[in-house]
């Protein structure tokens, strides 16, 4: 009759599992414990740690393999070298490169800020130095776990949303840097969380930075033929509601319809101000006629539901743009959009609604802004100076007929 695993086994396993996936594991090996990796093609590899299999190594275990993990993920070496290299001296245990004492690190940093140099006011502190230290608690207990600075600067920018190059971002991209670099300078934390010296990649650049060509407007035709290869119902339905309303991806979390129009919830913030919630009607674009009530009617009756877009408003641009990425049409139609110098991404349907409103509809770039919930500054800014040639060759012949017609 096989014999009951022990508690410590359970618990050692459990951990690792956490922090490392099902690929991870430990057993037995002549009073040893052995580290096993699963591959992704299902090859195994294993090695024999110099630790005894007894409760009193859960803590010297959990160490060492996250420290071969460090070395198999960064130098992308074979477990039995990874071990080599992080095997601790004999006078010296093992410590767990990822882990420092979170607590009182920021509880220094907070120190450090106020009262060591002075920097910033308790106050100041409270309002804009906390709710990000909050942030970096909740990345490190939510998975996937950061395991150095890059994951988890990376992580703060997907997690937690804000626009590329947008203050928000960069204030919450440079608070997160200025800790790690005290807790690896001040605090010896491992150097592994040591930010680099350019948050560049993690702050971006807003639209206005690159100019409207960072994002190039979806045309009713490549939107007909894009949703041609949607199988996906939920994911049909997200891509028709961001097209007909022109809709950010994060306002897919805020939707309800009312009457012929569709409610969005949701309430931007930005260094000027906020927009307010809305009720606005849907614009169809060419080859879909009656959709935008369509989608109204069902979001009333409950008959449209849509994918999952993460638990946060920040994963809901991040799960759209991975939908998008493994699209083959998609991936054929953005190959096309930069042979001419254009890009597209989650907003290309948001820009495609604007250019509808003016060049299908007729609509005035005031009536347009207030349609896509932003001023007139913000929209002239962004979508006042794009075109391309075939564009402003369709509005020249509208042009002509519409003179030849009056007279």
């Amino acid at each position: 009759m096989p014999t009951a695993t022990a508690r410590w086994v359970k618990t050692l396993r459990e951990a690792i599992k956490q922090e490392h996936g099902f690929g991870w594991n430990i057993r037995e090996i002549s009073g040893k414990v052995q580290l096993t990796r699963r591959h992704q093609d299902m090859r195994r590899s294993s090695v024999v740690l110099e630790i005894p299999w007894n409760s009193e190594s859960i803590t010297p275990v959990l160490g060492l393999v996250a420290q071969i993990r460090l070395y198999v993920d960064e130098q992308d070496i074979e477990l039995k070298e990874a071990y080599r290299l992080a095997k601790p001296e004999e006078d010296k245990p093992p410590r767990n490169p990822r882990v420092f004492n979170l607590e009182s690190a920021m509880k220094d940093f907070r120190k450090y800020k106020t009262l060591d140099t002075g920097e910033v006011k308790e106050s100041t502190y409270l309002r804009a130095y906390e709710p990000i230290m909050q942030k970096i608690k909740e990345a490190l207990t939510e998975k996937p776990i950061p395991r150095n600075a890059k994951e988890m600067l990376s992580k703060i920018r997907d997690q937690y949303g804000g626009e590329p190059g947008s203050r928000t971002r960069q204030i919450r991209i440079q608070y997160t840097a200025q800790f790690l670099r005290f807790a690896v300078t001040e605090r010896n934390a491992p150097e592994t969380w040591l930010p680099p010296v350019d948050l560049k990649n993690y702050v971006g650049k807003s639209s206005s930075a690159l100019g409207y060509g960072s994002s190039t407007p979806l045309k009713d035709h490549q939107v007909n033929r894009l949703l041609a290869g949607i199988k996906d119902k939920r994911w049909g339905d997200a891509i028709r509601l961001m097209t007909c309303f022109g809709l950010r991806p994060v306002e897919l979390r805020y939707l309800q319809g009312r009457g012929n129009k569709l409610h969005i919830g949701y309430s931007k913030r930005t260094s000027r101000g906020s927009t307010a919630p809305a009720d606005i009607p849907g614009l169809d674009p060419v080859g879909l006629v009656g959709e935008s009530h369509e989608l109204i009617t069902r979001l009333q009756i409950g008959d449209l539901v849509l994918p999952p877009l993460g638990s946060s408003d920040g994963q809901a641009a991040v799960s759209v743009r991975q939908y998008l990425n493994r699209r083959k049409i998609w991936n054929e139609l953005k190959e096309e959009v930069e042979t001419s110098g254009g890009r597209l991404s989650p907003y290309s349907f948001r820009h495609g609604f604007a250019l509808r409103a003016h060049e299908t509809y007729g609509l005035s770039p005031r009536m347009t802004a207030a349609l896509m919930r932003h001023s007139l500054q913000t929209h002239m800014r962004h979508y006042g100076h794009w075109t391309d040639g075939n564009t402003i060759e369709e509005a020249v012949e509208r042009g002509r007929r519409r003179a030849a017609g009056s007279t």
